[in-house]
C-alpha cells in the first residue's frame, strides 16, 4: 500500500444541529423556515443557526432575526435559553453527548466540536473484510453516497437538477473497477468504510432523530473537505486518484489548519490562490519559507498525504463560556468588569462539577480571554492560571487578577478600556482520583510511606479542593481515625523491636553527639520525627554499660550508622506531618544504670554535656495538658496527640459538606480567644512556630522545613 493510504478516516458532521435539536423539541418546527437566536435585546436577537429551508431565502448566520423576517416573513425563531446573563447551551451539549455515544460503537471517535467527530474505521474496516470473505459490495449498501470525481466530465452546476441519477452512476463505475478479491486495496478499504458510515448514520437517526453527513478518505484533511461537498444527509467517498482535480480549484483557506494566518502567509508568500498549486514547489523551498515542520506538511498535504492521528476522545479537551458586549454595552468599568467575570464563572462552576460527576476528571488550568474595543488582534488577550478547585467566587477573583493589567487605564482604577468579549475556560483535565469523605477516610488509614507524598498531596488537594463528599456517620468517621493511630503505635512498636542492628554507644559523648547529629539545625537539617529519634535512642541506650571494657565501633561510626538508621526508617503518615521544629528538643532518657542516683548522674552528665543546657528526665515539664480534652501528655507526643484532634475535626468537617477551613493548629493548641498563643517550655524558652490557623489539608500532609 502506498504512502499516507493506510488509513480509512471519515468525518461525521451533524446537519444544522441547533436546529434538528429544536425541531425534535418541537416537530411543528420539521420542513418549515426556521432559526435559533440567542437573545432578544437588540433587533429579535442574533441567528446563530438556519435551517436549509430558511437558506433558499437567504437567511444566513449572524443576521439580526428582524433583518432575517424582511427576506422571509414565514420565518419560525427558536431562542436559547439564559443562564447566569447569558445563553444556556446545555440541551444542545446533553443531544451532542447522545450522537457521540452511538457514533463510539462503531469506531475510534475523536470529538472535534459539539456537532462533529472524526472517526478512524482501519480495524473495523479489516474487520469487516475478514467477515466478507471477498463477497462484492452492492450499491444498495451505500443508497447516500457519492463518488467524489465520478462520473467522468459531468459533474458540474448545469448537472444540478440531475444529481440523484449522477450520484447513482459515479457509483455504479466506482464499483466496477473495485478490486473486490483483494482487501489490502486502498480503494476496497475506503469502500468498506463507506459502507459502515452508512450504518452509522441510520442508527444515529434511529436513536437520536439527528441526521448527518460523513466524509470518508484517508486522513483528516481530506475527511474534512469530503464532509462537505454533498449535503445534507449525504456522504462522500474521496480516493487518492481524486485528490489532484479537487485541489485544483480548492481554495487554500478552505484546508483544515490553513484557514487562518499560516494560509494567508502562504498565499501572499507563494502567489499561489489554491492548494493544487503548491505541487510545484520542492520541500525544500517551503520549508525555507515556513520552517521545516510546516514545510513538510504543506508538501505531503498537496498531494494529498496527512499523518494527524485520529486521537481517542468523547469528551470536549475543553469547558468554557464567554459573552460579547458589543457597542453601547462594552464594558467600562472595574465592578462590570468583575461582574460578568462571576457570572461566567458560576456557569463554568456548574458545567464543572457536572462533568467531573459523569466523567470522573477534573480541569487544572484555567483560561482567561479578554478583548478590548479597537484590539489589532482579532483574538483579543488570553492569560492562564492554575484552577485550584471549583469555586465561582475563587475563578472569578483569579481570573480577574490575571487581567486586572490588561487596562490601559490601569488595573486599580475603577474606569477600564471598553471590554468586549470575556471568556473563560478549563483544560488540561486527568482523572478525578477520589472526591468523596469515603476515599478520605481510606487514605487517612492507609500505611503509605513518605515516598508517596507527592501522590498524597495530590489527592488531598483534589479532595480539598473539589470534594462535595455525602455525609457519614461521625462515629464511622472517629473510628476509622482512631483506627489510623492504633495502626501507628503498633507500627512503632514493630520497628523499635526490628532495629537490632543498631550499633551500640557506649559513652556519653557518643549518645549526645548522636543527638546533636539528628536534630541539631546547623548539622544535617534532618526533619524527622521526634518520637522515631527517641525509639531510636532508647533501642542504642539499652546496650550502654559504663563498666564494659570491651571496645565498641569508634565515635564516628556510631554517629554514621545512627544517621543511616534514622534516615532509612520508614516514616507513617503521623510521622511525616510531626517533624522535629525545636531547636533543642526536651527527652527523657531511661538508662539502665545499676541505681537512681546513678541513672540520675549518668543521664544528667549525658544531657549537660551533649548539648549544654538540656534538661534532665526528673523535669515535670515532659507532660503538656491538652487544651481539647483535658488530658496530660508526654510533649514528645503532643504533635501527634493534636494530630489526632485535628483530623477528626477535619472528617466531622467534610461529613457535613463544609469547606476545608480547619482551625486547629497543628502542633500547637489553639486558644480559646482565637489569638493563636503556642505553649513555652519552661526550661529552653523556645516556642514551637506560630503557623496560619487557615491550614489546608494539602499542607498538612506536606510539612516544608523552617
Amino acid at each position: 500500500m502506498s504512502l499516507g493510504r493506510e488509513r480509512v478516516v471519515a468525518l461525521a458532521d451533524m446537519d444544522c444541529f441547533y436546529i434538528q435539536v429544536e425541531q425534535r423539541l418541537d416537530p411543528r418546527l420539521r420542513g418549515k423556515p426556521c432559526a435559533v437566536v440567542q437573545y432578544k435585546t437588540w433587533k429579535g436577537g442574533g441567528i446563530i443557526a438556519v435551517s436549509y429551508e430558511a437558506r433558499t431565502f437567504g437567511v444566513t448566520r449572524n443576521m439580526w432575526a428582524n433583518d432575517a423576517k424582511k427576506l422571509c416573513p414565514d420565518l419560525l425563531l427558536a431562542r436559547v435559553p439564559e443562564a447566569h446573563g447569558k445563553a444556556d447551551l446545555t440541551k444542545y451539549r446533553e443531544a451532542s453527548m447522545e450522537v457521540m455515544e452511538v457514533m463510539s460503537r462503531f469506531a475510534v471517535i475523536e470529538r472535534a466540536s459539539i456537532d462533529e467527530a472524526y472517526m478512524d474505521l482501519t480495524s473495523a474496516v479489516k474487520e469487516r473484510l475478514k467477515k466478507m470473505k471477498r463477497q462484492p459490495v452492492e450499491a444498495e449498501q451505500l443508497p447516500t453516497t457519492y463518488i467524489q470525481g465520478l462520473p467522468d466530465g459531468l459533474a458540474g452546476e448545469e448537472n444540478m437538477d440531475n444529481k440523484e441519477e449522477l450520484r447513482k452512476l459515479g457509483l455504479h463505475q466506482w464499483l466496477e473497477t473495485l478490486p473486490s478479491e483483494d482487501p489490502s486495496s486502498p480503494e476496497l478499504q475506503l469502500t468498506i468504510g463507506a459502507v459502515i458510515m452508512e450504518e452509522m448514520r441510520v442508527t444515529v437517526e434511529s436513536v437520536t432523530g439527528f441526521r448527518c453527513s460523513v466524509g470518508i478518505s484517508h486522513n483528516k484533511v481530506l475527511a474534512k473537505l469530503a464532509c462537505g461537498l454533498n449535503k445534507p444527509n449525504r456522504q462522500t467517498l474521496v480516493s487518492h486518484a481524486s485528490i489532484a482535480q479537487l485541489f485544483n480549484k480548492m481554495p487554500i483557506s478552505h484546508i483544515r489548519n490553513l484557514g487562518g494566518k499560516l494560509g494567508a502567509s502562504v498565499t501572499e508568500l507563494l502567489g499561489v490562490e489554491y492548494v493544487g498549486q503548491l505541487i510545484q514547489f520542492s520541500e525544500s523551498q517551503l520549508q525555507a519559507h515556513f520552517g521545516e515542520k510546516n514545510g513538510s506538511w504543506l508538501y505531503d498535504l498537496c498531494r494529498g498525504i496527512d499523518h494527524e492521528p485520529v486521537k481517542p476522545r468523547q469528551l470536549p479537551k475543553s469547558i468554557g463560556c464567554s459573552k460579547h458586549f458589543l457597542g453601547k454595552a462594552a464594558l467600562v468599568t472595574q465592578n462590570q468588569v468583575q461582574h460578568w467575570l462571576l457570572q461566567l464563572a458560576l456557569d463554568l462552576e456548574e458545567r464543572l462539577n457536572k462533568d467531573r460527576d459523569q466523567n470522573n476528571r477534573i480541569a487544572k488550568q484555567l483560561y482567561i480571554g479578554i478583548r478590548m474595543q479597537g484590539d489589532k488582534q482579532k483574538s483579543g488577550i488570553s492569560r492562564c492560571c492554575a484552577l485550584a478547585h471549583y469555586d465561582a467566587h475563587k475563578i472569578s477573583r483569579d481570573a480577574f487578577a490575571v487581567i486586572q493589567n490588561c487596562s490601559t487605564a490601569g488595573g486599580q482604577q475603577a474606569a477600564w478600556s471598553p471590554v468586549t468579549l470575556l471568556q473563560l475556560s478549563a483544560t488540561k483535565f486527568v482523572e478525578a482520583h477520589t472526591a468523596s469523605s469515603v476515599n478520605l477516610t481510606a487514605f487517612l488509614t492507609s500505611d503509605s510511606q513518605c515516598t508517596q507524598a507527592t501522590s498524597t498531596c495530590a489527592v488531598s488537594q483534589n479532595i480539598r479542593s473539589l470534594g462535595s463528599p455525602k455525609k457519614e456517620a461521625s462515629k464511622k468517621t472517629v473510628n476509622a481515625i482512631q483506627k489510623l493511630f492504633q495502626r501507628v503505635v503498633e507500627k512503632k512498636h514493630a520497628q523499635a523491636r526490628a532495629r537490632s542492628s543498631l550499633p551500640e554507644i557506649t559513652n556519653e559523648k557518643t549518645v549526645a553527639s548522636a543527638l546533636e547529629l539528628a536534630v541539631c539545625p546547623g548539622k544535617g537539617q534532618l526533619q524527622i520525627s521526634s518520637q522515631i529519634l527517641k525509639d531510636a535512642l532508647e533501642q542504642s541506650t539499652n546496650n550502654y554499660n559504663p563498666n564494659s571494657m570491651q571496645k565498641q565501633l569508634s565515635i564516628e561510626q556510631s554517629i554514621s550508622s545512627s544517621k543511616t538508621e534514622l534516615l532509612d526508617t520508614p516514616l507513617t503518615s503521623s510521622d511525616y506531618t510531626a517533624p522535629l521544629e525545636m531547636e533543642k528538643p526536651t527527652f527523657s532518657l531511661e538508662l539502665p544504670a545499676q541505681s537512681k542516683e546513678e541513672q540520675m548522674q549518668s543521664t544528667t552528665g549525658l544531657l549537660q554535656e551533649g548539648a549544654g543546657n538540656w534538661i534532665s528526665p526528673s523535669c515535670t515539664d515532659d507532660w503538656m495538658l491538652c487544651e481539647k480534652c483535658n488530658q496530660q501528655v508526654l510533649a514528645w507526643e503532643f504533635a501527634e496527640h493534636l494530630d489526632y484532634h485535628f483530623a477528626v475535626e477535619l472528617q466531622n468537617s467534610l461529613s457535613r459538606s463544609s469547606p476545608l477551613s480547619p482551625s486547629v493548629l497543628v502542633g500547637s493548641p489553639p486558644n480559646k480567644k482565637g489569638k493563636g498563643k503556642c505553649r513555652t517550655h519552661a526550661t529552653t524558652g523556645a516556642k514551637r512556630p506560630r503557623q496560619d490557623s487557615n491550614r489546608t489539608l494539602d499542607s498538612f500532609f506536606k510539612r516544608v522545613p523552617p
